[in-house]
């Protein structure tokens, strides 16, 4: 199977198949590439902003599929590849692969890595993603939960036989980490997206002024700085998103020496040693929970009050913080605790089961039982 590489998507395989297995065999391709291809024929476009009603740019991706599907059918007596995996079916540059998959008579599977949505993309986006996205042509999709394969189904994307909820995979190993003793001393924020949206037109279209406050990062980072300086014995790591968040746009001045910035890269591999963790609207905030690690949400300042619809569906409040004050309470308390691998309340599994799809850490079987059932 090629592989069209993606961070949190690479993951999800490495979680759900072990090395020495040889049912499947995996070829990696920087997903740059069929970007370049694409932009060498058509015009950029946004990520679930794929459909192309244009006369003249359909006739160009006709010229597109076909150089991809002689391209391929070419690389194919190399390889004898038996089909493919994309991880969005949202993704432009790979949208139109499932045509070429098709024409090469292989199956084109999508591993869609997206469901954490708010509860106003929930509502809103169904409509979205019919008006500006055809139908999906691959032969199987695999998503992580039951509210996002209603989603493509409202959204008349794919048929229910396409898609089968096998949750989160990568999750699989936050659930491993609860028997890891975390470093008593780490705290990690995961830095909030505050525009989840690059080009901000899915933004527009759901009639959101202000997605999220830009300067709630901002006022973290500097209180966190503070905190840092007054607990030396403390380390501190601010985590950004890939192609995201900058060092730069955030740290003006030289970090004391126990606090870290690290711009990208998965951020589940650090909770591990992490004794406290801060986030917001991020995968790895279920993580945490999966993970048995404390976790605080920050849901303060008046000033940046966030709609309740934009905040995510947490059933345990008591990750809920109101002012700085009580976050930094929260800290001292969580930071002085002695750590006890507590078993999943009631609450946490129905937020878990919710946004993961995974409440057992035995995702990584479903998703392997999956795809050895697509290439049977």
């Amino acid at each position: 199977i090629l592989v069209f590489n993606k961070s949190g998507g690479n993951e999800d395989l490495n979680a759900s198949f072990d090395n020495n297995e040889k049912d499947i065999v995996f070829y990696w391709i920087p997903r740059s590439l069929l970007k370049i291809i694409f932009l060498h024929f058509i015009k950029k476009r946004n990520d679930s902003f794929t459909k192309i009603t244009n006369t003249a740019e359909i006739k160009k991706k006709k010229l597109c599929i076909e150089f991809l599907t002689n391209t391929f059918r070419y690389l194919n007596n190399f390889f004898n590849l038996d089909g493919f995996i994309s991880f969005n079916i949202f993704y432009f540059p790979e949208k139109y692969f499932e045509e070429v998959s098709i024409n090469l008579k292989k199956k084109f599977i999508v591993l869609h890595k997206e469901s954490v949505l708010t509860p106003l993309e929930e509502k809103k986006l169904p409509t979205k993603f019919q008006k500006f996205n055809d139908k999906s042509k691959a032969y199987k999709i695999s998503v992580y939960t039951k509210k996002m394969k209603e989603i493509l189904i409202k959204s008349k994307i794919a048929k229910s036989n396409q898609i089968e909820v096998n949750g989160c995979p990568r999750s699989d190993n936050a659930f491993k980490v609860r028997t890891h003793y975390p470093k008593n001393n780490c705290i990690i924020f995961y830095l909030i997206e505050t525009n989840r949206y690059k080009a901000n037109k899915i933004q527009k279209l759901l009639k959101i002024s202000n997605f999220i406050p830009k300067k709630i990062n901002q006022e973290i980072i500097n209180h966190l700085i503070k905190y840092a300086m007054k607990n030396k014995n403390i380390k501190i790591i601010f985590k950004g998103k890939t192609g995201v968040h900058k060092k730069n746009d955030f740290i003006k001045k030289v970090l004391p020496g126990n606090c870290y910035f690290i711009e990208g890269g998965v951020g589940d591999i650090l909770l591990k040693d992490a004794k406290v963790v801060i986030g917001f609207n991020s995968t790895v905030v279920f993580e945490a929970i999966a993970s048995n690690r404390k976790l605080i949400i920050p849901n303060f300042n008046k000033k940046n009050k966030i709609k309740e619809e934009l905040k995510h569906k947490i059933h345990n409040k008591n990750y809920l913080v109101s002012s700085f004050k009580e976050f930094d309470q929260k800290l001292d308390f969580y930071l002085r605790s002695k750590y006890l691998n507590n078993p999943l309340t009631e609450k946490d599994k129905k937020t878990l089961k919710y946004y993961l799809g995974n409440t057992d850490g035995k995702s990584g079987q479903k998703m392997n039982k999956f795809l050895k059932m697509c290439f049977n």
